[in-house]
């Protein structure tokens, strides 16, 4: 089975500046991308009364919509980067944890569509992140901590039992991009940082 690099995007700018780093990643590392755009459609146009016009509806299309334009903007960046966009009918924290179980990782942006401007992380972000079962990168700040300008990767130091699988993860991405790594006690995901 090949892993994939799996993003959920919500056609929100925090979640097109995860698929762009995404591309990157997916480039660095030979793998395809698979870009999930979750939502629960079916929740209020399945309890509607629907006529087959040959059409599904209308929050059906604008999902595949966004999962499409997500595949087409990871073109454009990286035509050699094998991505493809899907809609699925799901909670997006179920549908991005169930991606999870065969994932080289799972990207996220800082803060999706329907999120607070001033909060630091968006709910999908930090549960997804806390409950993944791969490796899970949360993309925010400036173009330059997000092209790794600083050189450093960060590693939560928290649960020992899992704590191996994120030291070779941040030790592998360090390596990958030529970095350092920096551990923190604090309960936060690997990302490339600039501490």
């Amino acid at each position: 089975m090949s892993l994939s690099l799996v993003v959920g995007v919500d056609g929100s700018e925090s979640s097109l500046q995860a698929v762009d780093w995404a591309v990157d990643e997916a480039a660095r590392h030979g793998l395809p991308l698979r870009l999930v755009h979750a939502s629960r459609w079916d929740r209020y146009e399945g309890s509607l009364p629907y006529f087959d016009t040959g059409r599904p509806p209308s929050a059906e299309i604008l999902a595949e919509r966004i999962a499409a334009s997500a595949a087409e903007r990871a073109a454009l960046r990286d035509p050699d980067v094998r991505a493809c966009g899907e809609a699925v009918a799901e909670d997006t924290v179920t549908a991005l944890l169930a991606a999870s179980r065969e994932a080289f990782a799972v990207v996220t942006g800082a803060r999706g569509a329907g999120e607070l401007a001033g909060s630091l992380l968006g709910s999908v972000s930090l549960a997804v992140a806390a409950r993944a079962l791969c490796p899970v990168v949360v993309v925010r700040g400036g173009e330059r901590n997000r092209a790794g300008a600083f050189g450093r990767v960060v590693l939560a130091i928290g649960d020992p039992a899992e704590g191996s699988a994120a030291a070779r993860f941040a030790f592998a991405e360090a390596r990958t991009r030529h970095a350092e790594v920096r551990a923190s006690a604090c309960p936060v995901a690997v990302v490339p940082d600039r501490l």
